[in-house]
């Protein structure tokens, strides 16, 4: 689990981050909102690996 965590919150900010780039590269219109939805998520899955990290 910690490991699932660690690698979800890592990428799915990352890809968040990296995701505008790619778009405006392509000359795509962003999608801010699932940008949105995974940093959301990306933060979530380092929240609950902070918070339980005894736990793990």
């Amino acid at each position: 689990m910690k490991k699932l965590l660690s690698w979800g919150g890592a990428s799915l900010i990352t890809g968040a981050l990296l995701d505008p780039l790619i778009y405006s590269g392509l000359g795509n219109p962003v999608p801010w909102g699932r940008d949105l939805v995974m940093v959301g998520a990306g933060a979530l899955c380092i929240y609950l690996l902070v918070k339980f990290r005894h736990d793990l």
